[in-house]
């Protein structure tokens, strides 16, 4: 009799589970990270680095999210930035970022 009671259960869980969807996300650490893989450069060939970045939270891995970063040069210049999903596949989550102007000694 356990056995009938069991399929249903099983059943109700599965359709329940497929329900749910999980949403990606690119933690701010990682998105950080690719700020001052790209950026960094410019702002040391200027003379003003190192750059760092920070960002207020992690990157939902929707098509269109966007969050607002903030990359400062090593003489305490900021630069806001902002960053947006391009596309998801799978678990690749990619974006761009929306360039801050060039320091000045960068060009």
């Amino acid at each position: 009799m356990r056995k009938y009671l069991a399929l249903p259960l099983l059943a109700g869980l599965a359709l329940t589970l497929a329900g749910c969807e999980l949403t990606k996300t690119v933690s701010a650490d990682a998105v950080e990270q690719q700020i001052v893989a790209k950026f960094g450069p410019p702002f040391d060939d200027g003379g003003i680095g190192p750059a760092t970045a920070e960002c207020p939270e992690d990157l939902k891995g929707e098509v269109g999210a966007t969050i607002q970063c903030t990359v400062r040069d090593g003489k305490g210049g900021t630069y806001p930035l902002t960053v947006t999903v391009t596309s998801v596949d799978g678990d690749q989550v990619r974006f761009s970022m929306k360039e801050p102007p060039q320091p000045k000694g960068a060009e």
